[in-house]
C-alpha cells in the first residue's frame, strides 16, 4: 500500500522490518545521512536518553526496537513497554546538504506499506519520516514527513533528549509539514474533521500551496431560496471543510464570516473552538419574515453590499485573502458585482465563488471573460448535490487557480 503524508495504516503484524531508501542527486556533497528513533510516552517525550535509538545506541533497553545496519529498524511491538505510546523514525542529514539535494526518499514497512516523502520545494535537514502509535489497543503507522530546519538538535530537544545537547547545530523552530500540524490541531479540537486531512494535503500538493499562508473568509447566501441547504446541514458541512482549510492557511485558524440576503451582517469569527453547531447558533436570532433564514437580513439576495464590506475589511491585508463565497444563484446585479470585483483586483483578495444546489449564477459563470480589471482574481464552480461530491473533488475545485492568482498578484506588486 502506498501512503501519503498524514495517512494512517492499521498494522497486521507485530514483528516489523522498516527500511529507509534514498537517492542523492548530483549536487549532494559529503554529508552523512543518519537514522534514529525515539520511544515516546503519551506526553510525546522520552523517559530518558535510553529511549533515543541511534548509531551509538542501536538497541532500546527492552530490545523492542533495534537498528538494522544503517538503513533500517527491527521492531517487536509486543515487547514495547506499556508507557510507550509512539515510536518516531527520524532521518538527519549531518553536513552542509539538505533534503533538496535528494532525488527520492522512501520508508517501507516490509509486506505492508511504503511512504514516498514529498521533497519538492523543501530544504530541511531533519525529517520525521513516520510514527508507530497505539490507538484503542491497536498499533498503527502514520506517514509524516514533518521537517526540522535545525537538524537533529531541536528535534531531540523537543522530545526531551539531553544526549545531543552539546552538538553545534543551532536550535531553530520546527518547519512543520502541513498535514502533520493540521492533523494535530484537528485531533484536539475537531476530531470529526481529521478524515479531511488527506484530501487537503493531496490538493495542496497538487496546486503547489503547501507552504502558503493566507487569511480565509466565508460569505454565505442566506436568502430564502437557501432554506433547504440550511435544513439539510449542507451549509454547516461546507463551513466545516472551509474551516479545516483555514486552519491550514492561517496560523490562528480563524476566519471572518458574513451572511447576506437583502442586507448583510458580519458574524463572530469561526474557529475550531466554536465551529460545531455554528450555523445553527447564528440562526437563533429572531426572524421578521417567513422567507428569512438569518434574522434581520431579509429574504432576497443582494451581493454587492457584502462584497464591498469584504473589500473594505481586507484591502490593507499584508497576506493573501482567500474568500469563499457560497450562493445558490439568482444573480441579477451583474454590473455592481463586476464593479466590486474590479476594485478588489487591486488588493490581495481572491474570490472563490461556489454555487450550491442552485441555478442562474449569471455573471459568476462568466468571470473568466471579465478582463476589465488589473488581474483575474476570481474562480467559480457549482455543486449540484453536495452529498454526492467527494472531499477530494471539493478541495481540488476550491484550490483551483488560487496559486495562479498568487503569482500574478506578486508580479503586479499587490503582494510582496
Amino acid at each position: 500500500m502506498e501512503l501519503i503524508s498524514g495517512q494512517n495504516l492499521a498494522l497486521t503484524a507485530s514483528q516489523l522490518t522498516i527500511k529507509v531508501t534514498y537517492q542523492k542527486n548530483g549536487s549532494f556533497g559529503s554529508s552523512d545521512i543518519d537514522l534514529s528513533a525515539f520511544l515516546l510516552t503519551k506526553s510525546e517525550k522520552v523517559r530518558g536518553d535510553w529511549d533515543f535509538i541511534f548509531y551509538n545506541q542501536p538497541q532500546s533497553a527492552d530490545n523492542s526496537v533495534g537498528m538494522i545496519g544503517s538503513d533500517g529498524f527491527q521492531v517487536s511491538l509486543n515487547d514495547v513497554h506499556p508507557d510507550i505510546e509512539k515510536i518516531a523514525f527520524i532521518m538527519v542529514i549531518d553536513g552542509a546538504d539538505d533534503i533538496s539535494r535528494l532525488q527520492s526518499l522512501c520508508l517501507t514497512i516490509q509486506d505492508q506499506a511504503s511512504f514516498r516523502v514529498p521533497l519538492t520545494e523543501r530544504s530541511e535537514k531533519a525529517l520525521i519520516l513516520g510514527q508507530l502509535y497505539r490507538h484503542s489497543g491497536v498499533w498503527k503507522f502514520r506517514a509524516s514527513g514533518q521537517g526540522y530546519n535545525g537538524g537533529l538538535l531541536p528535534l531531540a530537544q523537543a522530545y526531551g533528549v539531553d544526549a545531543v545537547e552539546n552538538e553545534p547545530a543551532p536550535a531553530q523552530s520546527p518547519a512543520a509539514s502541513p498535514s502533520v500540524s493540521l492533523e494535530k490541531k484537528l485531533e484536539v479540537k475537531a476530531p470529526h474533521l481529521v478524515s479531511l486531512v488527506k484530501s487537503i494535503r493531496v490538493s495542496l500538493e497538487k496546486h503547489n500551496l503547501t507552504q502558503v499562508k493566507a487569511r480565509v473568509a466565508f460569505v454565505l447566501d442566506a436568502s430564502g431560496s437557501m432554506t433547504q441547504q440550511f435544513k439539510r446541514g449542507n451549509v454547516q458541512a461546507v463551513l466545516d471543510r472551509i474551516a479545516a482549510l483555514a486552519v491550514q492557511f492561517d496560523d490562528d485558524g480563524s476566519m471572518e464570516v458574513w451572511g447576506f440576503a437583502e442586507r448583510f451582517k458580519q458574524y463572530p469569527d469561526v474557529s475550531l473552538d466554536n465551529l460545531q453547531g455554528y450555523i445553527e447558533n447564528i440562526r437563533q436570532t429572531p426572524k421578521s419574515g417567513r422567507f428569512e433564514i438569518l434574522g434581520g437580513l431579509g429574504g432576497v439576495n443582494n451581493e454587492p453590499p457584502v462584497m464591498d464590506a469584504v473589500i473594505e475589511t481586507f484591502k490593507g491585508s499584508k497576506e493573501p485573502v482567500f474568500v469563499v463565497f457560497i450562493t445558490d444563484g439568482g444573480i441579477s446585479k451583474a454590473k455592481a458585482i463586476k464593479d466590486a470585483i474590479r476594485v478588489s483586483a487591486d488588493y490581495p483578495i481572491f474570490w472563490k465563488f461556489v454555487g450550491l444546489g442552485g441555478h442562474n449564477y449569471g455573471i459568476l459563470e462568466e468571470l473568466d471573460n471579465f478582463t476589465d480589471r488589473l488581474i483575474d482574481n476570481t474562480n467559480f464552480f457549482a455543486i449540484d448535490d453536495f452529498n454526492k461530491m467527494s472531499d477530494d473533488d471539493l478541495y481540488d475545485l476550491l484550490l483551483t487557480e488560487f496559486n495562479d492568482w498568487l503569482k500574478l498578484a506578486k508580479e503586479k506588486g499587490i503582494l510582496s
